[in-house]
């Protein structure tokens, strides 16, 4: 990474202010405004905030607010994930957002919000956890377990209408446990052994997030192949054309995953390719 980077990265650190990592207990949802909205000054792409203690879905809650709204809530009811996956309903233990944004490529926007989502929860746990954090394309993010399949501990989500999208992050924080279906399958940073402030993630996650949407095509890819746990795989690929076999090469902000077949290089975009079960 250049050194512009690093130093945005050190500011994300000191942005955290009195909202530490690792707290005796939560921060009360009446305090998540103020704090959000203090921690807005100064970013490019964030500028206000909407704080709720209950939702159906930030996503419906962000489709009429301005553009640079972060909006959040203590809990999420009827959160969706791609393809109209729901994401599990968890009571106050998990932290959803949508950032209501100016469109990029949806790829591009793809990669800025894992990247910054990967980064974020790196930040929340020791090194040597934070070395099994990734992401799996195009949408989760992912804790590599010996011996073990990946678990997922965070989900995106992208709407784009007319001029704005809708990036849509949800992380699993302080669950102690999951329902039957999904308990092989998804971990916590409670899991990971480390008790964490949803308000401290957020802050994190914003600032992360501001920062990689200003960043260059080559930095952000760069900063992507680091977290890649996708690239080398051979995998199959559901999208509108048909089923697509082959070994993904690497991920291109600008025009998708880019996967060697039997046919040669083909691209696929994020937006309508979903990974084979």
């Amino acid at each position: 990474m250049s050194a512009p980077h690093e130093n945005s990265l050190a500011h994300v650190n000191a942005s955290m202010g009195a909202h530490q990592t690792h707290l005796n207990g939560p921060t009360p949802i009446d305090r998540w405004s103020e704090s959000i909205q203090s921690a807005l000054a100064g970013l490019t792409h964030f500028n206000c905030a909407l704080v709720s203690a209950e939702t159906s879905s930030t996503q419906d809650a962000a489709e009429s607010s301005q553009l640079g709204c972060v909006v959040t809530t203590g809990r999420q009811k009827s959160g969706r994930g791609r393809l109209g996956k729901l994401w599990a309903d968890t009571g106050e233990q998990g932290l959803a957002a949508t950032f209501v944004v100016k469109s990029q490529t949806a790829d591009r926007l793809a990669m800025a919000a894992a990247v910054a989502t990967a980064s974020t929860l790196r930040a929340m746990v020791g090194h040597d956890v934070a070395a099994r954090i990734g992401v799996k394309w195009p949408n989760d993010i992912v804790v590599a377990s010996p011996g073990a399949a990946p678990k997922k501990i965070a989900g995106i989500l992208i709407e784009s209408k007319d001029d704005r999208s809708l990036i849509g992050i949800g992380i699993n924080v302080a669950q102690l446990s999951f329902a039957p279906e999904i308990a092989q399958c998804a971990i916590s940073l409670l899991q990971l052994g480390h008790q964490c402030d949803r308000l401290a993630v957020l802050l994190q996650l914003i600032h992360q997030l501001d920062l990689h949407l200003s960043a260059s095509n080559r930095v952000l890819e760069e900063h992507y192949q680091t977290l890649d746990r996708t690239a080398g795989l051979r995998l199959k690929f559901l999208t509108p054309q048909g089923v697509v076999e082959g070994v993904v090469l690497r991920c291109d902000p600008a025009i998708g995953l880019l996967v060697r077949t039997s046919q040669g290089v083909k691209t696929l975009p994020a937006a309508t390719t979903r990974v084979e079960p």
